[in-house]
């Protein structure tokens, strides 16, 4: 819709500037005067001198009427078009400007061949192929269009170009004959020669520049998203060794792991403690530390091996990890009946809940308070709902608890943004609404696996 307006306020931009420009002579009739006063004076006194700057307010005048008619119909074939570079463009440009020029030429009877207007015209539309098409384009096709119109205008001075049709306006004309009278044609065949040359060359060199700058820029560009792309395959490839050995690693942890557990079941065993008895609470609390543990382990070896398992199951392993014998807190759940399965890893993403679960004991600092877990179905999809009465989050915090290392506990700042991380690889969403000092509430959606559909990932059954 922006692009929509800024088409249309060029376009009308452009038809301001080309009326304008049909307009101007009678805003500037004093110039005009002026013109044919000086012209008649240098011709009374023999003043080759006041010929010249005849011929220098000649030609402000027509560069500067052209000037607004060519940047009006550059505009307003812009505006029609909508691509600089298209020949719609061009073809536009050309049609508009020469249309222009004879609507001027038939209105105030300059009496101008349209043979310099059409050599000006080609010349501007082919240097503007050299401009960039970026947010400097309309100030460089500005200075462009000057200095091609001032070595267009003192072309029409130069006597010797008369017989091809160039510079037959009256007032062209008569500046060219009190030139010949004077000096026989030398003065002008010279200076405006000079002038010519010298304008049209400043447009050229200007036009390779600026594209030779642009080449340059763009080049360098090129060579620093090339850096960044060899940059993060460096790290990519450092990352991947990295991570194959910490699965190495994790891998042989397996080894002492097991070791640990069937330490504390001898240990257990010999010291055979009674079922009530806090030694009893203790080994009970490893098991569970060491399940959870060979759990992780499990998680990383095959981390996205997927499976179908019940809301019920998936919450029951869940709430099982977690430790809420000290705490003050409440524990609700509230599964709404006949749900579908849902398709997950179920290591992964049981941490991701208990991350949740963790943060909201957490944020109580051991006060009294509640946790509720609300699952529903909502259209092609499951809602699970994780509601507190802590304190709540910031709102200034809201933007940020998603990204990596950001933290206000101290801790890794790993916790959410990996939250976020398995919802998304589960092709579902998360969202938080928090007040501070009430509650907050995460909100996670996941997508119903439909029956039928096609499964990218393994399916695997735990033990």
């Amino acid at each position: 819709m922006s692009k929509e307006k800024n088409y249309s306020l060029i376009g009308f931009l452009g038809l301001l500037l080309l009326i304008y420009g049909e307009m101007f002579p009678t805003f500037i009739t004093n110039w005009s005067l002026y013109i044919i006063d000086n012209l008649n004076n240098s011709i009374m006194l023999l003043d080759s001198g006041q010929l010249l700057v005849t011929a220098f307010a000649y030609i402000a005048k027509y560069v500067l009427i052209s000037f607004f008619i060519y940047f009006g119909a550059m505009l307003f074939a812009l505006a029609l078009s909508r691509d600089l570079k298209s020949i719609t463009f061009s073809l536009g440009f050309i049609g508009l400007t020469m249309a222009a020029m004879i609507l001027f030429n038939q209105v105030y009877n300059e009496h101008f061949s349209y043979l310099g207007h059409i050599v000006t015209v080609g010349a501007i539309s082919l240097l503007q192929l050299y401009i960039p098409k970026q947010k400097y384009f309309y100030f460089i096709f500005s200075l462009i269009l000057f200095f091609i119109l001032m070595a267009s205008s003192w072309l029409q001075l130069i006597p010797g170009l008369s017989h091809l049709g160039f510079g037959t306006n009256d007032i062209a004309v008569s500046i060219k004959i009190a030139d010949s009278y004077f000096t026989e044609n030398k003065l002008f065949n010279t200076l405006a020669t000079i002038f010519f040359t010298a304008f049209l060359t400043i447009a050229v060199i200007l036009s390779l520049l600026v594209h030779l700058v642009n080449k340059q820029v763009y080049t360098l560009k090129k060579y620093q998203q090339q850096e960044e792309e060899l940059k993060e395959t460096r790290i990519a490839l450092i990352e991947s060794s990295v991570y194959q050995e910490i699965n190495t690693l994790v891998h042989d942890l397996k080894t002492p792991l097991v070791t640990v557990e069937g330490l504390t079941s001898l240990i257990q065993l010999k010291m055979q403690p009674l079922e009530n008895d806090d030694l009893q609470e203790y080994f009970n609390r490893m098991d569970k530390s060491l399940l959870k543990m060979k759990d992780m382990i499990a998680e990383i070896l095959s981390e996205n091996i997927k499976q179908e398992i019940s809301i019920q199951e998936l919450l029951e392993y869940v709430t099982s990890h977690l430790d809420l014998n000290e705490q003050q807190i409440d524990l609700g759940i509230d599964i709404e009946e006949n749900l579908p399965p849902i398709y997950i890893n179920k290591i992964r993403f049981s941490r991701a809940i208990s991350n949740i679960l963790e943060n909201a004991i957490t944020s109580f600092a051991g006060k009294a308070g509640y946790i509720h877990i609300y699952v529903k179905r909502i259209d092609n999809g499951i809602l699970l709902r994780v509601q507190d009465n802590g304190p709540g989050i910031k709102t200034s915090h809201l933007r940020n608890i998603w990204e990596d290392g950001f933290s206000t506990k101290n801790s890794s700042g790993i916790g959410l943004s990996f939250v976020k991380k398995v919802v998304e690889n589960h092709h579902g969403s998360i969202s938080v609404n928090s007040i501070p000092g009430s509650h907050t509430q995460m909100n996670i959606m996941l997508p119903i696996q439909k029956e039928g559909e096609q499964r990218n990932e393994h399916n695997h059954s735990y033990r």
